[in-house]
């Protein structure tokens, strides 16, 4: 802010500081294991059969090459950290889990799963193609094999869970609490992965400063997802003071590790036992308690459509002062921004970026403020742009949005203007010159066949909106999952979301991404797309889609859609009640948008 900005103003737009730092502990990994003696196995799986590996003090490791030598009586050196899928199988394998409730069996099962991982991800012939398809198996362990690899694979393309932190607020200056005692901060959201919990402390402030919960209980201690506030008494703030406050947590990771013998001739390993990442991350938020004063002026600016006057989200404006001092910016909404206490004289707004198909108003608008003209609407008009086309990625069979193709679009002499990836959003293109185009495919989304269709279309002069339809033959069974914010369109991260089939197994289980979430090769049958947790902010959706793989249906697009969660504030305030339902205002607008993405889920 310039120095002619007035303290009151400087008070109430007071920007909100973070700061992110971490450090890490790591259980001491050993340099060494000592290898022990081998036991056989019985071939239960296609005549595959080998020997269990242990250290010398009798715990289990796992081999990672079936066709050298096993290791015994021999000390193995450390080579390595090895990836997320390891570790899931060493988790979810023999000893920490049990399947058959036999010894060996389960064993035999954690080994084979281990080499069938390998030979899926690194291209290694562990085991036999007769193994994995068709091969005698007197005992049904293959299926358990099989879930521990899909498992892993999964992992694997996850990584190794990230430990983080962070730390907003609407607005960091603090208001009187009714009672007039203290001042209080709006609710500080803190968002978090890998954490169950998190503690905020007090990094400075005055004596007296309590960080609160949102019902006003002293608290210092929360669990991931919930919010906090502070609070500081009236009688330790200043004429203006700033308070910081440090969130912080750790997170754990399990991670495998991988040993040599000495002998090159045998075997490496990993052991089923885990080596554990500790990592502690913070994030600090600044605060300020200032003084009220007396209320000099009120301008509400509104973004409106010049052909019906509606209000306009998504403009960046700016305001000057008659020097040409920027006083504020800010992305307009659909409610109007609302500037207070400025001070008496000539102020300009100008337009830096249009809402999203509106042109760009380059005529700015000035108003003026004096002992007549204390309190106002300035009203600032766009007009929506003439020629946009919006280019959509379809499902051939089911007619719904596919995110994850590449498409080029080119001009009539074959120059390439533009290519982007698609998602469940049409993509838009405003104002291209007159003339011919067309639109090829690059690269298909997952689980679909290459389109070699051209789309061609035109602008002329009179050419107005246009949508242009791409679509896609899926390439075998396929289902594309996608969650999205019910009143605007928008995908939403955040959802924990399961999918089981006719009997109650579970067969994926994922955090949503703003990308969809993509089952290939999914086997015929009848299966359910259920949401468990909703992303921060939203309601958990109850409703259950159902749908069903076969012949006659190789894919499906699955919709899940969240209401934002109504949140009212405290409303004890003297100074006035303010009920803000977050999500509600733009219903009517999203609404139109969300039935073109409404479908059933057979």
């Amino acid at each position: 802010m310039k120095k002619k900005v007035t303290k009151i103003l400087t008070a109430f737009i007071i920007a909100v500081m973070t700061f992110c730092t971490f450090s890490t502990t790591v259980d001491a990994v050993a340099s060494s294991i000592k290898l022990g003696s081998a036991e056989n196995i019985q071939a239960y799986v296609a005549g595959t059969y080998f020997t269990t590996k242990t250290t010398k003090d009798g715990k289990y490791v796992y081999c990672l090459n079936i066709h050298k030598g096993t290791a015994q009586n021999i000390t193995a050196k450390l080579v390595g950290e090895r990836d997320a899928g390891f570790a899931y199988i060493m988790k979810n394998g023999y000893p920490k889990k049990k399947f058959t409730g036999e010894r060996l069996k389960d064993y035999y099962i954690t080994q084979t799963a281990v080499w069938w991982y390998l030979d899926d991800t690194t291209g290694s012939s562990n085991l036999t193609k007769s193994f994995k398809t068709n091969g005698s198996d007197k005992y049904n362990l293959r299926p358990y094999i099989k879930k521990l690899v899909t498992g892993a694979k999964k992992a694997k393309e996850a990584g190794y869970a990230k430990t983080k932190i962070d730390a907003s607020i609407s607005d960091a200056t603090m208001t009187l609490s009714s009672d007039k005692k203290y001042y209080v901060s709006k609710a500080i959201k803190v968002t978090s992965s890998n954490l169950d919990t998190y503690k905020v402390a007090v990094k400075s402030g005055p004596s007296g400063t309590a960080i609160i919960d949102t019902d006003g209980n002293k608290q210092t201690k929360f669990k991931a997802g919930e919010k906090f506030k502070v609070r500081v008494p009236v009688s330790k703030v200043t004429k203006s003071t700033k308070i910081k406050v440090t969130a912080s947590g750790t997170g754990t990771v399990d991670k495998a590790y991988e040993y040599a013998p000495t002998d090159s001739s045998m075997q490496h390993v990993i052991p089923a036992g885990l080596t554990t990442e500790s990592k502690t991350v913070d994030t600090t938020i600044t605060l300020n308690a200032e003084k009220p004063k007396e209320e000099t002026s009120q301008v509400t600016i509104i973004k409106v459509d010049k052909a019906n006057d509606k209000a306009l989200a998504g403009a960046k404006l700016v305001l000057k002062n008659a020097s040409g001092a920027i006083i504020d910016s800010w992305t307009s909404d659909n409610q109007g921004h609302v500037i207070k206490n400025l001070a008496d004289g000539t102020y300009t707004i100008t337009e830096t970026e249009a809402p999203a198909n509106y042109k760009l108003n380059q005529e700015p608008v000035t108003f003026t403020v004096n002992a007549s003209n204390r309190n106002q609407t300035v009203k600032f008009y766009n007009e929506t742009e003439d020629k946009v086309v919006n280019i959509i990625k379809l499902d051939k069979s089911t007619d719904q949005p596919v995110a994850g193709a590449t498409l080029v679009l080119k001009d009539e002499a074959g120059n390439e203007i533009t290519s982007w990836e698609t998602t469940t959003q049409g993509h838009i293109i405003k104002n291209l010159p007159n003339g011919t185009y067309s639109v090829v495919e690059t690269k298909a989304p997952a689980g679909y066949k290459l389109s070699e269709e051209e789309v061609k279309f035109t602008i002329t002069d009179t050419t107005k909106d246009q949508s242009i339809k791409f679509y896609n033959e899926a390439k075998d069974r396929v289902v594309n999952i996608t969650k999205i914010d019910k009143a605007t369109g928008l995908p939403l991260a955040g959802a924990e979301i399961v999918v089981r089939d006719s009997n109650d197994n579970e067969i994926a289980r994922f955090t949503s991404t703003t990308d969809p979430y993509i089952i290939t090769n999914i086997a015929d049958g009848t299966y359910t797309v259920e949401e468990e947790s909703a992303p921060d902010g939203y309601m958990r959706t109850e409703e259950v889609k159902t749908f069903t793989i076969d012949n006659d249906h190789l894919s499906h697009q699955i919709i899940i859609e969240n209401y934002p969660e109504v949140i009212v504030p405290d409303t004890s305030s003297n100074n006035s009640i303010l009920l803000t339902i977050l999500g509600i205002g733009i219903i009517g607008v999203g609404i139109g948008f969300v039935k073109k993405h409404e479908q059933k889920a057979k």
